[in-house]
């Protein structure tokens, strides 16, 4: 029986864990990979104290933090998360542990494009993490599906390896920070299409093309491509306890926002998996610590 289980380990859930560790809180920390979304973040620009600073770096810190803490954590895929009575069940893959207080901080997924093309190729030209595949296509053409700051991010990583890298943007204009905006329309290697709507990812063994519809024309059109990562939004990892707490019309966790707990006592939540505002992992990290200062007051108020 733990004190307080958490789901998650990117830094909300990181975080969560240090102060429950240093309050001697029996815990455990579980996530299907170490870091979430930082980890695969080419370069981090606004965490206070690192001016830059690769994310697998970062990361690699906060890592060996928690482990200094004795934070046990396990590499595992939560299934469901249930409440019996004061006691509440975490179902993995391949266990259930029981715990007296749940942190929730699976963050998000990635949004897929719902066209054809996109199950087919996935691994095979289709990717969500440039960080991870960028390196694959020196020297070739590549798109990346999304307008925000995460496609121009992506946009800017593959600048480095790409020989040619289109944005296929379904806006006006592209949305971001002005600072990666100006380094998008700088570079010499990017091109932008605006008002241009995805329909497909064509190819063989491996993509080809993506053909998409020209919005301004209504015309169809196709480019010759290498590969395709898609970078249009996240969706809140939220199945785990969709049927347990409350969630809002983007199935985003509700949470109380000074206390950080759900619509259940005993559970809380942190990061971007909340209905917070900002999503930036500053404030992810400062919402895991909140939320485990809540628990630890709910654990000893039980004992």
């Amino acid at each position: 029986m733990y004190d307080c289980i958490i789901i998650g380990g990117g830094p909300a859930g990181m975080t969560a864990a240090l102060y429950l560790a240093r309050k001697k809180m029996k815990i455990v920390m579980l996530t299907d990979e170490l870091g979430g979304q930082v980890a695969k973040a080419a370069m981090m620009e606004n965490y206070l104290g690192f001016p830059k600073i690769v994310g697998t770096e970062l990361i690699g810190r906060f890592i060996e933090h928690i482990k200094s803490a004795n934070v046990e954590s396990k590499i595992a895929e939560v299934e469901k998360v249930e409440k019996t009575g004061d006691i509440f069940k975490v179902i993995t893959k391949s266990e259930t542990l029981q715990a007296k207080s749940i942190i929730i901080a699976s963050g998000k997924t990635p949004r897929p494009l719902g066209v054809p093309g996109e199950k087919e190729f996935l691994g095979k030209g289709i990717g969500y993490c440039v960080t991870c595949d960028g390196p694959l296509y020196h020297e070739k053409k590549v798109a990346i599906v999304g307008g925000g700051n995460s496609a121009l991010d992506a946009a800017l990583e593959m600048e480095k390896y790409a020989k040619k890298v289109y944005i296929i943007n379904l806006n006006d204009n592209i949305q971001g920070d002005e600072v990666r905006v100006d380094k998008i329309k700088k570079s010499a290697k990017v091109e932008i299409l605006n008002n241009a709507k995805t329909i497909e990812v064509t190819g063989e063994q491996f993509v080809k093309g993506l053909k998409y519809q020209d919005l301004r024309s209504n015309t169809e059109k196709e480019i010759t491509l290498d590969g395709v990562f898609v970078e249009i939004g996240w969706i809140p990892a939220t199945g785990i306890v969709k049927d347990l707490v409350e969630l809002n019309k983007m199935g985003e966790i509700v949470i109380h926002k000074d206390t950080n707990e759900t619509s259940v006592p005993g559970i809380y939540a942190a990061g971007d998996v909340t209905d917070v505002l900002y999503k930036q992992m500053i404030i992810a990290a400062g919402e895991g610590a909140k939320a485990s200062l809540s628990a630890w007051k709910f654990i000893v108020s039980t004992r």
